[in-house]
């Protein structure tokens, strides 16, 4: 190439091309005269020696070049040279078949960093597969750009050398990162905050999904929808049959009273923790209770034989019989209902499927102290009509 800029216009389009390659092939000889300096500057020190923390600062300085093509040209200078240790021993070169294209002009930049990066992946094979991987990439490197040599790397070479792949790690698996801080006020309420991992996240946006949809005429907002849909899911927990229990049984509750108070308690506040009567008895409804009346110096009278309120095959009856939530217009899931007492069972209502009825944690809502009998009425198997329900409560 001895042609001026001038006289380019002159030269033939096959002369042009002649010429651009034979520069690529030189600055690609002249690449490898580079990575020869830097290996030998970089085992030497020379960087400490002149003021520099390393070679790379070194090479940010003088060549103008940014620190990241600087970390990789003396990766390669490294990858490509035998090393000299500090104490003074020779480390073979990790890619001597491609240093020797690289300073043919055969390869360039791109092809060594593909090359590089492919041995790297197959770094826990036999000395001699990685031998035979880099004579297929370097021959393979002589006709395609270094796009195609790395999906021809990615697809052939390790089919050809590594075809079972790296094997599984030997480290234990790592905890998912999970976590719940959760405080109880002094009224029963409770606030929590959290962290999940990302499968057992799916999982809880899976299981809300369904019951926090927007009702017809739905008033509550997204955060209030989100709490009935964790409460529901909840529920579900509660009642499926292979909840862990705690000796076999339900949550257990136990209710003491005194007798004095017992005889005139009617809706009041009489319980630990601001728990009216009312609560209690609805909390009661699907719950193993023990209920214990107390006397002078807060002695027990009696305290109950433990019984079980509703029994799982009393429950299966009302699923089957009920099929959901009975208060009318409500058409939620057996499966996130509670069984509620139409007499209560703490006032002598018996516990049976003609005493029992469905309902879910939106409609046990009406169980306010003043609501309490009225609820209890309307709340029956037959699935009573609107205007009948309304009608009892003006009539309350």
């Amino acid at each position: 190439m001895g042609e001026s800029v001038d006289s380019l216009w002159q030269t033939s389009d096959e002369e042009l091309v002649a010429d651009l390659v034979a520069l690529e092939e030189r600055m690609r000889r002249d690449y490898s005269t580079m990575l020869d300096l830097l290996s030998e500057l970089d085992s030497r020190g020379v960087a400490g020696r002149l003021g520099y923390s390393n070679s790379a600062a070194l090479l940010v300085h003088t060549l103008r070049i940014s620190r990241s093509e600087a970390r990789q040209r003396l990766t390669q200078a490294e990858q490509l040279h035998e090393v000299t240790t500090p104490t003074g021993s020779m480390v073979e070169a990790a890619m001597p078949l491609t240093a020797a294209e690289l300073g043919r002009g055969v390869i360039g930049a791109g092809h060594v960093e593909v090359i590089q990066k492919a041995l790297h992946s197959m770094r826990h094979l036999e000395p001699e597969q990685l031998v035979q991987a880099e004579e297929l990439l370097v021959a393979q490197a002589a006709h395609d750009d270094p796009g195609a040599l790395a999906r021809y790397a990615n697809r052939c070479v390790r089919e050809i050398v590594d075809p079972d792949g790296p094997p599984p790690p030997d480290d234990e698996p790592q905890r998912p990162e999970r976590e719940l801080r959760r405080h109880t006020f002094r009224d029963g309420r409770m606030e929590f905050k959290g962290r999940l991992d990302a499968e057992t996240a799916a999982l809880l946006e899976a299981l809300l999904a369904p019951f926090e949809k927007p009702e017809s005429d739905d008033l509550r907002g997204y955060a209030e929808r989100g709490g009935d849909a964790f409460a529901d899911v909840l529920q579900k927990a509660a009642n499926c049959p292979d909840l862990p229990t705690h000796n076999g049984l339900k949550t257990e509750v136990a209710f003491t009273i005194s007798l004095d108070t017992l005889e005139r308690a009617l809706g009041e506040t009489i319980l630990p923790d601001n728990l009216s009567v009312s609560d209690a008895r609805r909390i009661a409804c699907d719950s193993h209770v023990l209920p214990a009346v107390m006397g002078g110096a807060s002695q027990p009278l009696d305290v109950a034989v433990p019984a079980y309120v509703v029994p799982a095959h009393i429950r299966r009856g009302l699923v089957l019989r009920d099929r959901g939530c009975a208060f009318p217009s409500c058409d939620r899931l057996a499966s996130v209902c509670h069984a509620h007492h139409i007499q209560s069972w703490l006032r002598g209502g018996p516990t049976q499927l003609s005493n029992l009825v469905l309902l879910c944690g939106l409609c046990r809502r009406w169980h306010k102290p003043h609501y309490a009998d009225v609820v209890d009425m309307p709340m029956s198997v037959a699935k009573l009509q609107v205007d009948e329900v309304l009608g009892v409560v003006r009539s309350a």
